[in-house]
This record gives C-alpha cells, sequence and structure tokens, in this order.
C-alpha cells in the first residue's frame, strides 16, 4: 500500500477540527435535505451551501426549515441567527416524527459522546447508567434521524475516549451488532454512512457493517488512527487520502461561520494597527 499522509506541517494552515467540517461538507449534495444537528455538526451544511451545494434544504431540530445562518454560525438549533431568513416553521413533532421517520431526510449529521464500530451512538451517559460519571444531553432528535433518515454521519474526534469497542448507553441505533441485524428489527432508514473524526474517515464495509479506515487526513499517519480507536480497527486496501481544506473553504469558515474560532479552534491575531494578521491555528 502506498504510504500516505503525516504531513504534520499543513496542521500551520489550518487545524484539525477544520480538515473533520471540510471533509464532512464534501458529503452533501446539491438538491438535497440536509437534518443539521447541534454542535459542530452545525457547520458541514453551512459551509457546503456557501461553496459547492446552494441548492440544499437545511432543517434544524428546532423545526426550523430553509435557514442559512446570518453573520455567524448559529449556537443551537433555534438560535435566532438562523429565524432571521428560514423559508417555513414547523413543530418539533413534524420535523422528527413526520419528516425524520418517512426518510424525508438525504443525510443528518450527529455528533457523538461514544460511537462504537457498528455506527451506533451514545449521547446519554458515561460508565453506569444508575450511577454515571457523567450524563449527557440525551438523545434530542438524534435517536429519530439514526431510525429514519436515509443516511446519518457521525462527526466525532478520534481518540479511544470516543471511539469505543462498547458503548456505555446506545442512545441511536447504527447497524447494530452488524450484519443484517438493523434490517431485522425494521428499522426504516439506511443507517450510518460515514464517521467522519479529525484523523480520518471510516466507512462501513458492505458485508459486515463494521466501520473501517477508508480515507486518511493528509496529516495523520495509519497508526495514528489505529492507536487511538478502541477497536481493531481494520484498513481499507484502497485507502485514499482526504484533500486539504481549500482557501475559499477556510476563508467561509473563518470570516462567515466559525468567527472566534470556538467550534474548530482557530483565531485570528489582529496587528497593533488594527488588520487581520495571517490566519494561524488556535494553540489551546
Amino acid at each position: 500500500m502506498t504510504q500516505i499522509g503525516g504531513r504534520t506541517e499543513l496542521l500551520k494552515k489550518f487545524t484539525p477540527m477544520e480538515m473533520m467540517v471540510v471533509e464532512a461538507s464534501r458529503l452533501i449534495h446539491d438538491n438535497s435535505t440536509v437534518f443539521v444537528g447541534v454542535g459542530l455538526s452545525l457547520l458541514p451544511s453551512q459551509l457546503a451551501q456557501r461553496t459547492r451545494t446552494p441548492g440544499i434544504t437545511q432543517v434544524f431540530e428546532s423545526g426550523i426549515i430553509g435557514a442559512s445562518c446570518s453573520g455567524r454560525a448559529p449556537w443551537g438549533v433555534d438560535d435566532t441567527a438562523l429565524q432571521v431568513n428560514a423559508s417555513a416553521f414547523c413543530d418539533l413533532m413534524s420535523a422528527l416524527g413526520w419528516m425524520a421517520m418517512n426518510n424525508k431526510f438525504d443525510l443528518c449529521f450527529l455528533g457523538a459522546a461514544q460511537v462504537d464500530k457498528y455506527g451506533n451512538v451514545n449521547s446519554t451517559v458515561i460508565g453506569d447508567y444508575a450511577h454515571p460519571r457523567s450524563r449527557l444531553p440525551g438523545s434530542g432528535g438524534a435517536h429519530d434521524v439514526a431510525a429514519g433518515g436515509q443516511r446519518y454521519a457521525v462527526l466525532v474526534r478520534h481518540d479511544k475516549l470516543h471511539l469505543v469497542d462498547r458503548l456505555d448507553y446506545r442512545t441511536s441505533p447504527g447497524f447494530i451488532t452488524g450484519g443484517r441485524s438493523r434490517e431485522e428489527l425494521g428499522l426504516p432508514g439506511g443507517g450510518p454512512s460515514t464517521i467522519v473524526t479529525d484523523l480520518g474517515t471510516l466507512t462501513p464495509d458492505p458485508m459486515t457493517k463494521e466501520f473501517i479506515l477508508t480515507r486518511l487526513h493528509p496529516y495523520s499517519t495509519v497508526g495514528e488512527v489505529r492507536n487511538n480507536t478502541g477497536w481493531d480497527l481494520k484498513v481499507s486496501d484502497h485507502l485514499e487520502e482526504s484533500l486539504p481544506p481549500t482557501e475559499e473553504e477556510l476563508n467561509v469558515l473563518r470570516n462567515e461561520l466559525d468567527v472566534e474560532g470556538e467550534f474548530t479552534g482557530w483565531r485570528r491575531p489582529v496587528s497593533e494597527t488594527g488588520s487581520p494578521q495571517r490566519l494561524q491555528p488556535r494553540t489551546h
């Protein structure tokens, strides 16, 4: 296999979280309907709409339909930055009940506290359910879109705390135990299509449904990815390398969306004259 990745000098130009957002945005097809979650998963569709796929319709968990954020990335799914230019509003039951469970979403983005090798997601609790180390926000709409959306992508940091061999709690269904187990439960949606991390991209094996490494971000290595995965991660025989963010993608992310760097960890130093200096990754 050709050796790829490992060009850590690229991290002087962009952050791993920016790479993750850009890579996730490239999963979106134009003129599709995209369900948007909270936190970092708000960014990929906003970026895609401004760069490659202007015809998408974004649906937010709160029932906001067709919005494109104004002035900055929204802090949540009912932020006024979204409400100002929405084309429609509906209630939560319509968004998560009728739309999600009837395959109306072409692609959904979800965050995760834990995800396992079959794409099952935990966003409920870390540790024992009755006596947890951490109690998390819970499902929100994640279970609904994971069960009923045509496909969903998980955005998560790549380490053994997040990519685990066994979930502490299964909030949202992936491919359950692999193989045909999801189909046997009768879940209407297509399940997880991608796990995008700050080190690479994982996709499910067509037969076993176990997630394997299929794309490596240009600054990471196969060894680094495997060492930071909680299961014995398999690597595709046709491993590819992710394309770095373009200048346009970084410009949109930093100047129109994540303007303070709170989501992706970059910051923009200002010179004594008040003019922005060269964009730099955040170091803390």
